[in-house]
């Protein structure tokens, strides 16, 4: 999936950009990526996208998250960490971080990886045409580099 995403990253300058989903598959198996990994990128383009139910009154930044049983069960505790560095960090807004981990909670939980959340948090991200700090954006991208795999700490 990071490796579908860094290119529609690269190949498209925001998601208006993208063709449809039908085409748009065509085109990225076209590119030579595998199915399954088109089929869960689209997927997780879908529900990062269609989170209307997050679309409630702005939560205070300063407010503490705490995370569900199946959160706790299925997030690594680093994946949560990096939630509350952006937080902090005033990169992504509450109601982002919540269609985060609603996207992450549609992954297996031993996939579930600091990368991943990085790459569903570029993608939400792109998909909002949103600006972030260039340290925030260097760290982000850095789990697109197949070759240097750093994490937070």
């Amino acid at each position: 999936m990071t490796e579908v995403i860094a290119y529609l990253i690269e190949h498209f300058q925001d998601f208006d950009t993208c063709p449809p989903p039908e085409d748009l598959g065509m085109l990225l198996e076209e590119a030579g990526f595998d199915t399954m990994e088109i089929g869960n990128t689209l997927m997780m383009m879908e529900v990062l996208l269609n989170s209307s139910e997050f679309s409630a009154e702005p939560a205070d930044s300063g407010a503490l998250r705490v995370y569900s049983k199946e959160e706790t069960d299925n997030l690594p505790q680093e994946v949560m960490g990096l939630m509350q560095y952006l937080i902090e960090e005033k990169a992504v807004s509450c109601e982002q971080r919540e269609i985060i981990i609603h996207a992450l909670m549609h992954i297996p939980g031993d996939e579930i990886t600091v990368d991943t959340a990085k790459v569903l948090t570029l993608l939400l991200l792109w998909a909002n045409k949103s600006e972030l700090p260039v340290l925030v954006g260097d760290e982000l991208m850095s789990a697109l580099l197949l070759d240097n795999k750093p994490t937070m700490n």
